[in-house]
């Protein structure tokens, strides 16, 4: 986690700001927080090295978005209360709502290292 940047695209700012926190404390270097993926859309993609995604139902922006992440090679964590949501996203690491500091911050690092395999082996 040391040195990274990593988006957060969360609805709710206090979850957002809880997950910036506890990122920053685990030593990412930058934390860009966006309320939703039309807001996270902006030339900034290219400098993220892992995402932390809520994923809702009505929100079809959400997958084409996270797709385009990981084709980019960034890790990408995929937040829900719902785990049929969650099952719509290959090559994501799994994080159902709520969760401790703990939980989030593995989930990063298994993220991570999800990023680092080539795509056709996911």
């Amino acid at each position: 986690m040391r040195g990274r940047t990593v988006l957060v695209v969360e609805q709710e700012y206090l979850i957002a700001t809880d997950i910036e926190y506890s990122l920053l404390a685990e030593g990412a270097a930058r934390v860009v927080i966006a309320a939703n993926v039309e807001e996270a859309a902006q030339p900034i993609l290219d400098q993220i090295d892992l995402a932390v995604i809520e994923a809702r139902l009505g929100d079809p922006g959400v997958v084409a978005f996270v797709a385009q992440l990981r084709e980019q090679g960034v890790g990408v964590v995929v937040t829900s209360a719902d785990r049929q949501i969650q099952s719509l996203f290959t090559g994501t690491v799994p994080l159902e709502k709520p969760f401790v500091a703990s939980a989030l911050v593995a989930a990063c690092e298994a993220a991570l290292n999800e990023a680092r395999r080539p795509l056709d082996q996911v």
